[in-house]
């Protein structure tokens, strides 16, 4: 029933990867989006055709697509990391508008723009009560990272399908509530706090990014990556992870390896973006280079992406209350934040997270 609908996706993502070696204008990618317009006409329903993300699944005119099919996994994902949940292709398309659309979606940069007959954008979901939508949606979401962090190991892969779903649930959740603080969750117990600290980190990055202008798949990117800093907690000693006291220097110890154990786990999974894999590593190195692991030797520095997720991990810390100290107050964390500017935190990335918080009224 969908081998037409696979070999459309197929020859689509043949055009992705061969733009990246020819430019858009070359006769083997216009020959390719001459193709796909022709094979437009026998997948039409009433003039037009339409491919959506419902959750991890895939729907073709309205359809639910079963069956396995690499190339529609690769498409799956290439939606997800431009923020596209539904593409309409109206009866109508020009080759030129294929090897554009083409373009955009092969391109890690370029914001996918809707053109007369091809429509992309996203799916609106109607929740119980409109006051509540982004509240809903990221406790809806929330349990899926929740899902996903019981059931992974060090033996077993992790679900990076699910939880690059729940990173566009957090974004569609910023969209309909500018307030940050509104939206993420407080901790609750020891239990719960891996996966509410990186859905709270993942949050708080997003909210930094579209507060600096990034768009796109560099947003998702970055969601994820907050998500899955800290990833490497799994393999650390679960009585030094949920210790109700501080942690002496033997516990220091074990704790700070956990950089390294999250990197090297992500960088043994396929799918895993380099990006989260590098934050993985970098996020308690600091601005100054005094922090874990210590790369000083050689002269590394910490990428401007950790740097930013360095500046959520501590905000979201402290707001956490501990049996030895309780959580801080909004203004109180963004004094601290202010005093480790210059040191601890890129002070340009300190400067904007404060000024976003404050165009939201929070300080």
């Amino acid at each position: 029933m969908f081998d037409k609908l696979f070999k459309f996706i197929s020859m689509l993502i043949t055009a992705m990867s061969d733009i990246s070696l020819y430019t858009k204008d070359h006769p083997a990618i216009i020959e390719l989006a001459q193709e796909e317009v022709n094979m437009l006409e026998e997948l039409y329903a009433d003039d037009s055709m339409s491919i959506t993300l419902l959750g991890g699944n895939m729907l073709f005119n309205d359809n639910l697509v079963t069956g396995s099919n690499l190339h529609a996994e690769t498409c799956k994902k290439k939606m997800k990391k431009k923020g596209i949940e539904k593409i309409i292709f109206k009866k109508g398309v020009t080759p030129d508008e294929m090897m554009k659309f083409i373009s955009d979606m092969a391109s890690t940069d370029a914001t996918m723009e809707s053109t007369e007959h091809i429509l992309v954008g996203t799916v609106h979901v109607k929740f119980k009560s409109s006051g509540d939508d982004a509240k809903v949606i990221l406790d809806e979401n929330m349990s899926v990272v929740k899902e996903v962090y019981q059931e992974v190991s060090r033996f077993k892969d992790l679900d990076l399908v699910s939880l690059e779903d729940a990173v566009l649930g957090f974004i569609a959740a910023l969209k309909r509530e500018a307030n940050v603080l509104r939206i993420i969750s407080p901790v609750k117990s020891y239990s719960g706090y891996t996966y509410v600290h990186a859905t709270n980190v993942a949050v708080l990055a997003v909210f930094q990014a579209e507060s600096l202008g990034l768009k796109g798949e560099n947003l998702h990117e970055i969601g994820l990556a907050g998500l899955l800093h800290d990833v490497g907690k799994m393999f650390v000693a679960k009585e030094v992870l949920e210790k109700p006291d501080s942690l002496n220097e033997c516990d220091w110890v074990e704790m700070r390896k956990h950089p390294s154990y999250g990197a090297m786990y992500l960088s043994t999974l396929q799918d895993a973006p380099r990006l989260a894999v590098l934050v993985a590593f970098e996020h308690h190195m600091k601005f100054n280079g005094t922090g874990y692991p210590d790369t000083r030797r050689r002269g590394r520095r910490q990428h401007i992406i950790s740097q930013m997720i360095a500046i959520a991990d501590v905000f979201d810390a402290l707001r956490t209350e501990r049996p030895y100290r309780k959580p801080m107050t909004v203004p109180e964390i963004l004094e601290v934040i202010r005093n480790l500017s210059g040191k601890e935190l890129n002070p340009l990335l300190v400067d904007n997270f404060i000024s976003a918080f404050s165009k939201i009224g929070a300080v």
